[in-house]
């Protein structure tokens, strides 16, 4: 856990000893005394461990400060005379600046499927010189603060530190605090002030070892940002200038306040949208509405009123997406979902038909029925999604991440994984009334569509039309907690991570 501690001139005032405690109670230790220190005009225990309850009578003796009292919780104090950071790992911490309390792990807060709303803190985007000037002052005095490297900038980022595999989601994630030069890694970069950045289901396999080598070490996830260009290589050719808004994939490295990639994987962003909205439509909904749109292709670009879609996971943030642009058009929307998921997925629509995952609870009401299938699960290779679509009807298969722990051959090998791929190329070239996608590739191949379909959902979304929701925001030290979530499926809606909010 990072935290931002700014250091300013302090007194320390001496208070005569509290009474003991009533009958019954555990008396102070004879002759201690309380040691309180003023520090901007609030005053604060000088223990370095936890702070001490303090009286009425001895809030009298300084009216002019406001006094903190500590709960029985685990609390921060940083002092003078104390080096390290004191708390207890899972318990409240209280932020006097924000006037309320905060959980290091802060995923377990709004998680009810009927709460969609969101607020997003734009205020607590720091500047990187406000957030440098309060970690050197937190290392060394202030009279010998670290001066600001000149062409550098004051950057955090997530890392793998390790490729144990046998790890949990996010159990190897621990943030970095460096200077790094403020220009593109290439002439073909664009360098990005990241203001918001994806936690998808592909980063939770990354993080746990799969498809990375130590030579990628330090590895950040995060595949889509949404920043502003801050610099650009020499060698890029799309008409970007400094201080353009923009959405696009990076790969890696989103989940950090500064990235370089690659400039022809940007699109221009609507100034009127916030940053976490753009980041849900880049992965999520792009992915849904493509899916749609391939599959509309097929008919000739018939609306869907009065079409069969059927959705293999409904509750997912692709599902969801799908779900909604399928219902704007008047389809007939089946999916599936666990049966405690069911109750809020009715909700999304009047034309709405919710299934248990098992093949079995679905397969006799749609099989043969579905004009559009969107198979976003793989759980048999797409061969029961396929028999679920009618003589003219197309399945899409959307490239997919296996979360969960897969059966490993002689524990080298990764079983599901390769099944997953085979599927995958079964999908492209072998299968009929069959479509794979990949919006990865889908934007390298197809940059000019994928450009006017992004525009357009933006332009739903400045409507009112459509409402992408998040279903948490999290700064860069809950990232790995973000993982967690998205492992065990208990995320409502897409995570998007906030580099600049406070941690």
């Amino acid at each position: 856990v990072d935290i931002d501690v700014t250091m300013v001139n302090s007194t320390t005032t001496t208070l005569p000893p509290r009474s003991p405690r009533p009958t019954g109670g555990q008396p102070k230790q004879k002759g201690r005394m309380n040691a309180l220190k003023i520090v901007g005009g609030k005053v604060r225990s000088a223990s370095p461990f936890r702070k001490k309850y303090i009286s009425s009578a001895e809030k009298a003796r300084v009216p002019q400060a406001q006094v903190l009292a500590a709960e029985d919780d685990a609390r921060v104090e940083i002092s003078q005379n104390c080096n390290r950071d004191e708390f207890e790992e899972g318990r409240d911490m209280y932020d006097p600046e924000a006037g309320e309390i905060h959980t290091l792990n802060s995923l377990t807060r709004s998680l009810s499927l009927e709460s969609d709303t969101e607020t997003e803190d734009e205020e607590s985007i720091l500047s990187g010189k406000e957030d440098e000037a309060s970690l050197n002052s937190h290392e060394v005095p202030p009279q010998e603060a670290m001066p600001q490297p000149e062409g550098k900038v004051f950057t955090k980022s997530v890392v793998l530190s390790t490729l144990n595999t046998g790890e949990g989601a996010g159990d190897s994630l621990v943030l970095r605090a460096q200077h790094r030069y403020m220009k593109p890694e290439k002439e073909s970069h664009a360098f990005i002030n990241v203001r918001a950045s994806s936690v998808s289901p592909f980063d939770v396999v990354k993080c746990r070892g799969v498809g990375v080598t130590r030579d990628m070490l330090p590895y950040t996830p995060g595949q889509v940002v949404v920043g502003t260009i801050e610099a650009l290589g020499s060698e890029v050719k799309l008409p970007f200038k400094i201080g353009d808004r923009v959405v696009g994939f990076v790969g890696q490295g989103g989940n950090a306040r500064f990235v370089s990639a690659e400039a022809d994987y940007f699109i221009k962003a609507s100034p009127n949208i916030k940053n976490s909205v753009a980041a849900c439509l880049v992965e999520d909904w792009m992915t849904a509405y493509r899916a749609l749109r391939i599959a509309k292709n097929v008919f000739q670009g018939a609306a869907l009123f009065g079409m069969n879609v059927f959705i293999t996971d409904g509750f997912s943030s692709i599902g969801q997406a799908a779900i909604h642009l399928a219902d704007l058009e008047g389809a007939n929307i089946y999916c599936c979902a666990k049966k405690s998921h069911h109750s809020y997925i009715q909700t999304l629509s009047s034309r709405m038909h919710v299934f248990e995952p098992h093949i079995e609870s679905w397969m006799p009401d749609v099989m043969e029925k579905m004009d559009i299938v969107i198979d976003n699960t793989c759980l048999d290779g797409y061969a029961s999604s396929w028999q679920a679509l009618n003589d003219k009807g197309i399945l899409v298969c959307l490239a997919t991440a296996n979360m969960g722990y897969s059966i490993s051959g002689c524990g080298v090998i990764d079983m599901d994984g390769m099944l997953r791929k085979f599927s995958q190329m079964k999908a492209k070239y072998t299968m009929s009334q069959t479509v794979f996608l990949d919006i990865r590739e889908d934007l390298t191949h197809n940059r000019t569509e994928f450009t006017r379909d992004l525009m357009y959902l933006m332009f739903l979304v400045e409507q009112g039309m459509i409402h992408p929701k998040v279903g948490e925001k999290v700064a860069l030290d809950d990232v790995g907690n973000a993982q967690k979530l998205l492992a065990n499926g208990k995320n409502n809606g897409t995570i998007v991570c906030l580099p600049w909010k406070k941690c």
